[in-house]
């Protein structure tokens, strides 16, 4: 039988003493089961939020290794803090950067931010997220990091095509400064590297709670983790069998399992079939020999056979259309998701079918560690609205001109801010070139085939450094309605008159909104987008 690529286990460490409830958003309730008219049992909102929301954020790597990780990690999170030494400032991509300083309220917790440089704007400096976090889960974090690089460095020398991915990450979420993760991700073919993701806070699109927090609640932070593991299609059959404690093999169940070649993870599977369900539990083992508890979750019987069954269906369907005909398998994907939010975390299996290949993986975590909260983080640029933004359109009266059936354009031409802002080859100055079309002759891609422009524009001796140009008549009559320009200003002069095309470097316009034509003299602005960019023609 065909074998499945990959088996993904996801682990998220639980903390001691972390709050079972936190961050949870859910509405719960108390409610009778359908159809058993006996059976209470708790339920969730069937919708989440449905006010208009938003939120900006960005996701970064740079290469680490342990020692370097370390050092990174325990300044993070205070570890040296009774000496005053947090996390600084480290530049995680240029212009990106992470630090840490003290909580303003809790001895044992950290305030971490998120910040970055804009390339030119106001504020120059922004604050993306800034977040509580804990030192003690900040340790656990780093300890579970510490066991991963080490057993990885080990299976690098003695067996280096047993290398497998996996990925490691702290998690605070705070309703008024945002997420920040911070992770450590191996792939056997780009090594580790320190990943940074950093979310603002979730504000409101209500008309006037623009740039106010739109969730609340205690903030809260959680421990994740994901390994991956070779396995086939028996074998899963074999071992999903054994874990739920149906097989002849029971009494080897799943006891402190390594999962190799992640053998700094353990694994252990116990039965508890007098109530249709099993309990999955992972323990990590730290460098220097501690074991400390992960996240434990049930699964039921029922639902678990129908997992394994559909998969088993797609696997096959799959194995099929690949023997058919190499490469003509359709992808697919399975979800089972189970949890327990207030005895051990969330999880859920995933099998993908991708390019011929199955692939299943666990994704785990933990109830969470409540936090003390830090100020809420605004939005800080500032974006000059004009005061006549909502203005309508000037009538034929207003531009001295009259209603007609037909009439002709007078266009003004100007360079769009980010002309202006790019490092130009020459002053903004030449001849314009270009053509004018109906405006459903063209999309944003340009004009449709088979169409051809209705006026032709050559203007020379344009100048728009100092801010739009005059306006110039285009010289032909048309039909009211609705028309596109098109075209580029030449400033370096170097377009063959006969066959004018723009270069690098030369400002072209972009077909986007059209132009209405109403008025037997119709001034019009057009406006060059973006300057050519390298190979485009």
């Amino acid at each position: 039988m065909r074998r499945t690529q990959w088996l993904a286990v996801a682990l998220v460490v639980v903390v001691a003493g972390c709050s079972s409830d936190a961050g949870s958003t859910a509405a719960k309730g108390t409610a009778t089961a359908k159809g058993s008219g006996e059976t209470a049992s708790e339920t969730v909102a069937l919708r989440g939020p449905t006010s208009p929301t938003e939120f900006v954020g960005l996701t970064t790597q740079i290469p680490t290794d342990r020692d370097h990780f370390d050092q990174v990690a325990s300044q993070l999170f205070g570890e040296d803090a009774a000496d005053g030494t947090y996390l600084d400032d480290l530049e995680v991509g240029s212009g990106l950067h992470l630090s840490s300083a003290e909580h303003p309220d809790a001895d044992d917790q950290v305030a971490l931010t998120v910040q970055l440089d804009t390339t030119g704007a106001e504020p120059p400096t922004r604050t993306v997220a800034s977040v509580p976090a804990s030192t003690a889960t900040g340790k656990t974090f780093i300890d579970a990091v510490d066991a991963a690089l080490v057993q990885t460095d080990k299976v690098a020398k003695e067996d280096p095509g047993g290398l497998a991915p996996w990925r490691i990450e702290y998690r605070s979420r705070s309703a008024q400064g945002g997420k920040v993760t911070v992770g450590v991700v191996y792939d056997p073919a780009t090594g580790s590297n320190l990943e940074v993701q950093a979310q603002g806070p979730t504000t409101s699109l209500l008309p006037d709670q623009i740039n106010q927090a739109a969730t609340e609640g205690t903030p809260y932070e959680t421990v994740y983790g994901l390994v991956w593991f070779d396995v086939d299609r028996d074998q899963f059959d074999f071992f999903a069998n054994r874990a739920y404690g149906i097989s002849a093999g029971k009494s080897q169940n799943f006891k402190d399992f390594e999962l190799v070649p992640h053998n700094w993870l353990r694994l252990t599977v116990t039965p508890e079939l007098d109530q249709d369900r099993v309990s999955v539990g992972f323990d990590v083992i730290t460098v220097d020999g501690r074991r400390v508890p992960v996240a434990k979750a049930p699964a039921s019987l029922i639902a678990g056979e129908e997992f394994m069954q559909t998969v088993f269906r797609m696997a096959e369907n799959t194995e099929a259309q690949e023997k058919a005909e190499p490469g003509s398998s359709t992808p697919w994907e399975v979800p089972f998701y189970y949890d327990d939010p207030d005895g051990g975390g969330v999880v859920e299996v995933i099998a993908q079918g991708k390019d011929g290949r199955s692939q299943i993986a666990y994704s785990i975590e933990s109830p969470a560690n409540e936090l003390d909260d830090l100020p809420f983080v605004p939005y800080t640029g500032k974006v000059e609205v004009p005061d006549d933004w909502d203005a309508p359109p000037p009538s034929c009266k207003d531009v001295d001109s009259k209603e007609a059936d037909e009439g002709e354009l007078q266009i003004s031409y100007q360079p769009s801010t980010t002309v202006r802002g790019s490092d130009l080859k020459a002053p903004l100055k030449g001849t314009i070139y270009g053509s004018v079309y109906q405006a459903s002759d063209v999309k944003i891609t340009g004009p449709l085939e088979g169409t051809s422009p209705v006026a032709a524009i050559e203007v020379p001796d344009v100048d728009v450094v100092d801010g739009p140009s005059k306006a110039y008549p285009l010289g032909t009559d048309l039909p009211a309605g609705s028309y596109q320009i098109l075209g580029f200003m030449d400033i370096d002069g170097n377009a063959d008159p006969n066959d004018p095309q723009p270069d690098e470097g030369d400002p072209v316009m972009i077909p986007i909104g059209g132009y209405e034509l109403a008025c037997a003299v119709q001034p019009v602005t057009a406006e060059f987008a973006i300057v050519l960019p390298p190979g485009v023609n």
